[in-house]
């Protein structure tokens, strides 16, 4: 063997000896898988993640020891369900095999439990992080104080500026006011906060860096509340009576720019039929339902204009309102979207990027920088929404438990 042959064959096994002996530069990558981001469809990039944070996305190679060969499959952001209200820890957690990587609870009676499973669902992997409203906003005796006597109100003795503080203080994320103007099931309207009430509770919660977020039951009132811009409404309009709105109306919901929550699987009843049977035995309580409220059809037209003018839906479903579950009926909330002429990138927008933006929550969007909070899915739900349920693995901070 001649000098120049051994010269050649050194310099190639230092080669290899270098490449071997240097660090991968990314703990995990996930290679040749399509993304959603939460906004676009990014198409097939390389994925990786260092500790709890996206370190890339390329479409060059990126090295690691550890790889995932996403070929025909799909990652998504953690999606988000903009509308529980939990009473369990187990319930926290039930949405989180399913690819929901956030709650958010919209109103409870014990503020130091749900700060306290807020604090459990921040590092915990198997559980979605949780956010939450504390109290909601309403008068004494007004809903939901029926469900929570101990809770504090708006009163001659407590102001909106105090109220506002003391939610404040125990640590929610944002403020939830409730205008409940109307009879529910032969019992008639319960006390609520005045027009005036809620703008103030609007205004003074966003000077103190809170999103002011309104719960309604009828379409003059998100038409009425939208002049005092708060940054959304937790429900689509559920009243048959002053449903119709003029013009002008249409024009203050647009221009308020905010989102709306439409929890729209309500209109659809109980989504236990032995539970409603025990609860309503003689049909008196479906045949006023069926009275009063809008049917899922008329729903699905409301939500429809309101997506048409440019409204931003963040879904969201109201467990265990009507028997809804934690977890696989979000698909079908999602379903109605579609159903109100959603195309499929629109519809799970509502579920991520949406909610990240409406919420300034860590979970929903995916770009380098953000949390590792995302799914991997065994197909494209930009083709098929079905592949929402196809949920191969969930990481949470970077972190999966499977």
């Amino acid at each position: 063997m001649d000098m120049n042959m051994k010269k050649y064959i050194i310099y190639l096994f230092s080669i290899v000896i270098i490449s071997c002996s240097q660090p991968s530069d990314y703990e995990l990558v996930i290679n040749n898988v399509g993304l959603f981001n939460g906004e676009e469809d990014v198409g097939i990039v390389n994925i990786a993640i260092n500790s709890d944070t996206i370190a890339a996305i390329s479409t060059e190679a990126l090295l690691s020891d550890s790889t995932i060969d996403g070929s025909g499959k799909y990652v998504i952001p953690g999606m988000v369900n903009a509308h529980v209200h939990v009473t369990t820890l187990d319930q926290v957690k039930e949405g989180y095999p399913y690819g929901i990587l956030a709650n958010l609870n919209m109103h409870t009676g014990l503020e130091d439990r749900e700060l306290r499973w807020k604090e459990i669902s921040r590092d915990s992997t198997g559980y979605p992080l949780f956010y939450g409203a504390g109290h909601a906003a309403t008068v004494p005796g007004g809903h939901p104080n029926q469900f929570s006597p101990d809770m504090e109100t708006i009163s001659d003795s407590v102001s909106i500026r105090e109220w506002v503080d003391n939610r404040i203080a125990a640590g929610v994320d944002y403020i939830k006011i409730v205008r409940d103007n109307h009879p529910w099931f032969y019992n008639p309207s319960l006390p609520t906060l005045s027009y005036e009430q809620i703008g103030e509770l609007i205004s003074y919660s966003r000077g103190k860096g809170h999103k002011a977020v309104v719960h309604i039951g009828k379409a003059v009132e998100i038409a009425e509340i939208a002049g005092y811009k708060p940054d959304g409404f937790v429900h689509i309009w559920s009243f048959k009576r002053e449903s119709e709105l003029t013009d002008q109306q249409w024009d203050a919901i647009r221009e308020c720019e905010c989102f709306i929550i439409p929890t729209a699987l309500l209109s659809k009843g109980s989504q236990n039929s032995s539970e409603e049977e025990t609860r309503d035995p003689d049909g008196r309580m479906r045949e006023w339902a069926e009275q009063n409220f809008l049917s899922a059809d008329e729903t699905i037209e409301a939500l429809r204009k309101l997506h048409e003018i440019g409204v931003m839906i963040v879904a969201g479903t109201d467990p265990p309102n009507n028997g809804i579950n934690y977890s696989d009926d979000l698909f079908s909330e999602l379903e109605m979207y579609q159903q109100a002429g959603m195309n499929n990138l629109e519809v799970l927008r509502t579920t991520t990027g949406n909610a990240a933006k409406a919420f300034d929550i860590e979970v929903g969007l995916l770009e380098i920088g953000s949390k590792a909070n995302m799914v991997l899915l065994n197909g494209n739900p930009i083709d098929d929404l079905e592949n929402l349920k196809k949920v191969e693995q969930v990481w949470k901070n970077g972190k999966t438990n499977q």
